[in-house]
C-alpha cells in the first residue's frame, strides 16, 4: 500500500522539504548552532550583517529516493488497525527501522522556517527578493515573536538561499536588519536604531530582509526600495505535515491523509503557544503527535470558553445591543469574505460612571465574536516605570492585538491620558504618551479584523483628537441600569434560583446602583448561602441588602422623593424639556434632565428655577430644607454665572470671564454678589410655583415611593393628569400666585 507521491510537489512545497531536511540533518549532526547563539550581529550598524555563506560548504540538490515502507507489506485492514492505534506505519522503513524523536530538536527553526517557505509560493517571489538593493520586509507585529524569529531566521535564510542555488538564484550579500524588541536599558527609540540601519544598508546598495512590526517602520529611503511586504503566515496542517516528515519518518513518508484527519483545524492549531505545539512533537508518532496537538487546542478552547461573557449575558439598553449585534454581524461576514472592512464600524468609545458594564462589553463582544480580547490600561502601563517603559508596554499590547487579529484591542482610563491642551509642569510626558496613542491608535484601526473599544468614566477629559472620528467612530453611553435592567441583572446574576426568590423589594433598594454593585450584593449573597450550607433565599439576599444597603428611615425617603418631584412638577409649569428618568433610592435621588436646544435669558432662567425645585420643594411642603440640594446649588451657581459672565445674555455685560473666576465666587465680592442675588431671584420664583402646586408634587412623591423609579413618559402622564385625579390645580404656572413657604 505505497503512499508515493505521484504528482511533483509545488515550489514552496519542495522548497520547504528542502529547508527542513537541511535544518534538521545539519542540527542532529552537530553542524548548526543553537538557537540562542543566533547569526545575527548585536550591532545592527555592523558590516558584517550582510550574509556571507562559508565556502566550505556546497549545496547540492538532494537525490530524491523513494525507501520502501512497512505498510507496503501490510494490508489494509493491518494499516487500518495500527493507526487506529496510533502506528504510522508508513514511517517505518521496510527493514522496520524508525525514526523516533529526540529530546533536542530544531523545532523553533523548523517551524520557523516552514512559515518562511510557505510565504515563496512562486520562482517570482524569489527572484524580487533576489533583486539587487531589493528590501523585503517581513511583518511580525508580536515584539516576543520578532526576538526569537530574528535569532533563528539567519540559519533559515541560509538554508533557503543554499536551496535556491540549484534554481539559480542568488542571495549571497544580502543584509538581515531586524526591528529590536523595546526594554527600559534602550537608550535610543528602536524605531529610530532600525531606520538609520536601514537607510545605512540602503545607501552601501544591499539587498535588505527586514524584520518589523508593519512595512510602515521603514524609513523612507526603505519604502522607496520596498518591493515586497509580508506578513508570516501562521502555523497550519501543512506545515505541521513536513515537520513532522523530517523528526518522526525514517522513510520520508507518513499516513498524510490519517494524520490530517487527526489534527485541529488550522483556526484552534493557531491558537497554540509555541511550547505548546513543541511539546506536541515529542509523542512518539505522527499520528500521536496529532492526536496530542487537538487535544491541546481542545484543552486551550475550553479554557477560553470557560471564561466566556456573551452579550445575551449580561443587560444592555436595546440601542446599545443592536450596535454590538451589528458588529458581530459585520465581522462574520468580513471573516466570509462578503464585506469590505473599510465598511465596518470597528472603533467603539464606551463612557459612563464606573461599574457600568464598559470592561464587561468589551469582553461579551469578545466572547460573542469568538476572537480574544487584549487588554490594557493607562494603569497598567504607568506600573512598568517611567515613559520609556510606558511606552514600551503599550507598544507590546498593540503589537499582540494586530498580529492575533481578527481580535479586540480594549483600552481602559482614556480619561487618565489627560488632553494635550491642559499646561502643567508635566505637559512634554503627556504630549508624548498622546502622540504615542494617537499613533497607535492610527495603526489599529488601519488593522483588518481588529475591533477597538475605549472606555472611559470622564469623557470630558479625553484629548479631543483621540476621540475624532477614524480613531473612534462609535460613541457609546452606559449609564446606571433602570429599574429594569435592574430586574435584568438579578435574573441573569442567579440563574433558575431566581424564581424562588422574592425580588421585587431588593430591586427596588437596588434602583441607582450600578451592575457591579448588584453583582457584589449577590456575591455576597451567595456566600452566606454557602455559610449556611443552604441555597439562596430570601434571608440571604436581605442580610446581603442591609448590608450594601441599609433600610432608610421612611421619613428620609419622603424628603427625597418630595425634592424629585419638585424637580419634575416645577419643570413641567414652566413647560421645560421633561426628565429621562427620575428615581428614589436608599441613597438619595436621581432626576435626570435634558438641556434645551438654546440658551436664551429665559431658557436658562427656567432651567435655574427647576434645578431650585427640589428645595423649595422641601421648603414649602415638609417646611425646612436638608443637604440634598447641595449638587442642586453647584449647578444653578454654576448656570448663573455662565448666563451673566460666559454667555452674554444680560445686555448690559459682553464680557466673558474664564471658569476659573466662577471657583473665587463669594457672597461679598461683586461677582460673587451678583450671582447670589440672580440665585435668591430664581429661588423666590421657585418657591411661588411649588407652593401653588403642593398637592401635585404629593401627588407625584407617593407614585415615586411606589414606583421608585419613572421615566419621562411615564411622568408626562402623570403630570397631564386632570386637577380632581391630582388633588390640585391644572399644572401650568399664573404669574401672581400667592406663596406661604418656610
Amino acid at each position: 500500500m505505497p503512499q508515493h507521491t505521484l504528482t511533483p510537489p509545488s515550489f514552496s512545497l519542495s522548497l520547504t522539504r528542502k529547508i527542513l531536511n537541511q535544518t534538521y540533518d545539519d542540527f542532529m549532526h552537530g553542524r548548526r548552532h543553537p538557537v540562542s547563539q543566533s547569526h545575527q550581529p548585536d550591532d545592527l550598524f555592523a558590516d558584517d550583517a550582510l550574509m556571507d555563506f562559508p565556502d566550505d560548504v556546497e549545496y547540492a540538490e538532494p537525490v530524491v529516493e523513494v525507501i520502501g515502507t512497512s505498510a507496503d507489506r501490510l494490508g489494509s485492514a493491518i494499516i487500518a488497525k495500527d493507526q487506529a492505534d496510533g502506528i504510522d506505519p508508513y514511517t517505518i522503513d521496510e527493514d522496520g527501522i524508525s525514526r523516533m524523536p529526540t529530546r533536542k530538536m530544531p523545532l523553533t527553526e523548523m517551524i520557523y522556517a516552514a512559515r518562511f517557505a510557505a510565504l515563496l509560493t512562486c520562482p517570482d517571489k524569489v527572484a524580487a527578493m533576489a533583486t539587487p538593493q531589493a528590501i523585503t520586509a517581513l511583518n511580525l507585529p508580536s515584539s516576543e515573536e520578532r526576538e526569537v524569529f530574528k535569532d533563528v531566521f539567519p540559519d533559515i535564510f541560509e538554508q533557503t538561499a543554499k536551496a535556491l542555488v540549484c534554481d539559480g538564484v542568488d542571495l549571497e550579500g544580502t543584509a538581515i536588519v531586524s526591528l529590536q524588541y523595546v526594554t527600559s536599558r534602550s537608550s535610543t527609540d528602536p524605531k529610530v536604531a532600525f531606520g538609520k540601519s536601514v537607510e545605512r544598508t540602503v545607501a552601501k546598495g544591499d539587498r535588505i530582509i527586514a524584520i518589523a512590526s508593519a512595512a510602515s517602520d521603514l524609513p523612507p529611503s526603505g519604502k522607496a526600495f520596498c518591493s515586497a511586504s509580508y506578513d508570516l503566515p501562521p502555523i497550519n496542517a501543512d506545515m505541521v505535515i513536513e515537520i513532522l516528515r523530517q523528526t518522526h519518518s525514517a522513510t520520508g513518508q507518513l499516513s498524510d491523509a490519517f494524520v490530517r484527519k487527526c489534527l485541529p483545524s488550522n483556526e484552534n492549531l493557531q491558537r497554540l503557544t509555541m511550547p505548546l505545539l513543541q511539546g506536541a512533537f515529542h509523542e512518539e508518532s505522527t499520528i500521536k503527535v496529532a492526536l496530542r496537538l487537538t487535544a491541546l487546542s481542545n484543552f486551550a478552547d475550553v479554557q477560553v470558553r470557560s471564561d466566556t461573557l456573551c452579550i445575551e449575558d449580561m443587560y444592555l439598553p436595546a440601542s446599545v445591543k443592536a450596535d454590538m449585534e451589528q458588529l458581530v454581524d459585520d465581522l462574520a461576514q468580513w471573516r466570509d469574505g462578503g464585506l469590505d472592512w473599510s465598511e465596518v464600524t470597528s472603533s467603539i468609545l464606551v463612557y459612563g460612571p464606573p461599574g457600568t458594564g464598559k470592561t464587561l462589553l468589551a469582553k461579551s463582544l469578545a466572547g460573542t465574536a469568538d476572537i480574544p480580547l487584549i487588554m490594557a490600561s493607562y494603569g497598567d502601563c504607568q506600573r512598568a516605570g517611567h515613559q520609556g517603559d510606558f511606552l514600551r508596554v503599550l507598544a507590546e499590547k498593540v503589537e499582540k492585538a494586530v498580529s492575533t487579529a481578527p481580535s479586540i484591542f480594549f483600552l481602559d482610563e482614556l480619561d487618565s491620558f489627560f488632553s494635550r491642551a491642559q499646561s502643567s509642569r508635566s505637559s512634554g510626558y503627556v504630549v508624548a504618551i498622546v502622540n504615542a496613542l494617537l499613533e497607535h491608535l492610527t495603526l489599529l484601526n488601519e488593522t483588518p479584523g481588529l475591533i477597538v473599544v475605549g472606555a472611559t468614566n470622564f469623557v470630558a477629559n479625553v484629548d479631543p483628537a483621540i476621540l475624532r472620528p477614524g480613531r473612534f467612530d462609535l460613541h457609546i453611553a452606559l449609564a446606571v441600569p433602570d429599574k429594569a435592567g435592574i430586574q435584568r441583572l438579578f435574573e441573569l446574576e442567579l440563574g433558575t434560583a431566581a424564581r424562588h426568590l422574592d425580588l421585587q423589594c431588593a430591586v427596588d433598594r437596588m434602583i441607582g446602583q450600578s451592575g457591579a454593585q448588584v453583582a457584589a450584593l449577590l456575591r455576597d449573597a451567595r456566600g452566606k448561602a454557602r455559610r449556611a450550607k443552604a441555597s439562596i433565599n430570601d434571608t440571604h439576599l436581605t442580610a446581603a441588602l442591609d448590608r450594601i444597603v441599609p433600610e432608610v428611615d421612611p421619613a428620609d425617603l419622603y424628603r427625597v422623593a418630595i425634592h424629585e418631584a419638585g424637580h419634575a412638577v416645577v419643570a413641567h409649569a414652566l413647560s421645560c424639556p421633561l426628565p429621562e428618568i427620575v428615581r428614589v433610592t436608599p441613597r438619595g435621588g436621581e432626576y435626570v434632565s435634558r438641556k434645551p436646544f438654546a440658551a436664551t435669558k429665559q431658557t436658562v432662567d427656567n432651567q435655574i428655577i427647576a434645578v431650585l425645585a427640589g428645595r423649595a420643594a422641601e421648603a414649602c411642603i415638609i417646611g425646612n430644607v436638608s443637604d440634598g440640594a447641595a449638587n442642586d446649588l453647584e449647578q444653578a451657581t454654576e448656570l448663573a454665572y455662565r448666563a451673566r459672565y460666559s454667555w452674554g445674555l444680560y445686555g448690559n455685560n459682553l464680557l466673558a470671564l474664564s471658569d476659573q473666576k466662577m471657583t473665587t465666587l463669594d457672597p461679598f465680592s461683586p461677582l460673587g454678589s451678583v450671582v447670589n442675588t440672580d440665585l435668591k431671584n430664581h429661588y423666590a420664583r421657585s418657591k411661588e410655583i411649588a407652593q401653588v402646586h403642593a398637592d401635585s408634587i404629593k401627588f407625584i412623591a407617593d407614585a415615586l415611593l411606589e414606583k421608585r423609579e419613572i421615566d419621562g413618559a411615564a411622568m408626562s402622564k402623570l403630570l397631564e393628569l386632570p386637577g380632581d385625579k391630582v388633588a390640585g390645580t391644572a399644572l401650568k404656572c399664573r404669574p401672581n400666585d400667592a406663596i406661604s413657604c418656610a
